[in-house]
């Protein structure tokens, strides 16, 4: 007698997709990470930690400390606020916004492979972050082009690192930044799903037995 086999039944899913998630924010400088950020970090109710915010914290303007003490000086400051960030991120679920450069350093670049995270890219298109590059805080968009065109070298030089450690990317040119959240908890919650019932059917395989 041939018998049918059955569909395993759906997982459960728990109440709030993506609320357990490990999640770091990187992007090209003017993507919007921190303010997509915090909308995240209310959407789920995680805690966010926004490292270029603690540098100002702790060690002041950033741009100033670009001036007076030099971009090395910095990078050594902000790998050190980085590593501390990502070492609490894997104690418990949270939202870690990077600086733009951040992934330069190998060290944070090898933090970010840790398979409990989920890096998040922030893409968006010259066009959009034309309208917000009149800012004079971005120290490294300074020089002899404009600054659209420096944030193009820049983007261009340091995009095989962030492809390096992306999880996935999300686009978030011409849209609100409430829009990419969406985007970003649809993303989160579809590979939630495909782990929690990866699992499940491994457990399946391995527990379950035909009385017959």
């Amino acid at each position: 007698m041939n018998h049918t086999p059955l569909p395993k039944p759906v997982p459960p899913l728990e109440p709030v997709p993506a609320a357990l998630s490990r999640i770091v924010l990187s992007g090209p400088p003017a993507a919007g990470k921190s303010t997509i950020g915090r909308l995240l970090a209310d959407r789920l109710g995680l805690p966010l930690t926004d490292t270029d915010a603690n540098i100002v914290d702790k060690y002041g303007v950033i741009s100033e400390i670009f001036v007076e003490r030099g971009e090395d000086h910095f990078r050594r400051i902000e790998r050190e606020v980085v590593r501390r960030a990502l070492r609490r991120l894997l104690d418990r679920p949270g939202i870690v916004s990077l600086g733009g450069g951040a992934i330069l350093n190998p060290g944070t670049r090898a933090q970010l492979k840790h398979p409990a995270i989920k890096v998040v890219h922030i893409d968006i298109d010259v066009e959009t972050v034309a309208q917000r590059l009149t800012a004079p805080h971005r120290p490294l968009l300074r020089g002899a082009g404009s600054p659209v065109e420096n944030w193009l070298a820049l983007v261009n030089e340091r995009e095989p690192l962030y492809e390096q450690v992306a999880t996935f990317r999300v686009q978030a040119s011409n849209s609100p930044p409430s829009t990419v959240v969406n985007r970003v908890v649809d993303v989160l919650t579809g590979l939630q799903r495909a782990e929690e019932y990866a699992k499940y059917a491994h457990s399946d395989e391995g527990g379950t037995q035909s009385a017959d």
